[in-house]
């Protein structure tokens, strides 16, 4: 099971990798266009800086999930490299254990708040704003799920 909980974190981890860099893509051809045509042919593209603000929450949101599961978010290792290896374990269980219940707060609430927001259109796209405020609920959960599987014993470890 845990072998497979590993797997599907893998997976995870490289769809949405995919996912940040076609939205980088994107992002970075829309601005560009935006700037280009204010710059160059005095007429702006009304939708491009909305569109690239929405664009760069997804890539920050999903970010912090690729960091997630690649344990790359910052961290003080002076502390922690000092303590003894039984207290490393424990503050990784608090530390972890304090992200799931952060994530989770945030999941709930943001659950709570996307009926709300489905019924407001964002001014120049003119899509439903559950679209752009999707990326709190989708983000929080695979925060959740990498930290949960991060939290697991490698297979195999353990064993004589």
């Amino acid at each position: 099971m845990i072998r497979l909980l590993k797997t599907l974190s893998r997976g995870l981890d490289r769809l949405v990798g995919c996912a940040v860099v076609v939205l980088l893509v994107v992002m970075t051809a829309v601005t560009s266009a935006g700037v280009f045509w204010r710059y160059v042919m005095n007429d702006a593209l009304s939708w491009a800086e909305e569109l690239g603000c929405y664009m760069l929450v997804w890539v920050s949101f999903l970010g912090a999930a690729l960091a997630t599961y690649r344990g790359a978010h910052i961290g003080i290792d002076v502390v922690y490299d000092r303590i003894p290896r039984p207290a490393q374990r424990l503050l990784d269980v608090a530390v972890n254990g304090a992200i799931v219940v952060f994530m989770g707060a945030i999941l709930l609430s943001s659950l709570r708040i996307l009926p709300v927001v489905k019924t407001r259109i964002s001014p120049t796209l003119s899509v439903s704003m559950d679209i752009p405020y999707l990326v709190l609920p989708v983000s929080a959960g695979i925060i959740i799920f990498q930290t949960l599987v991060r939290m697991l014993p490698e297979p195999g470890e353990g064993k004589p």
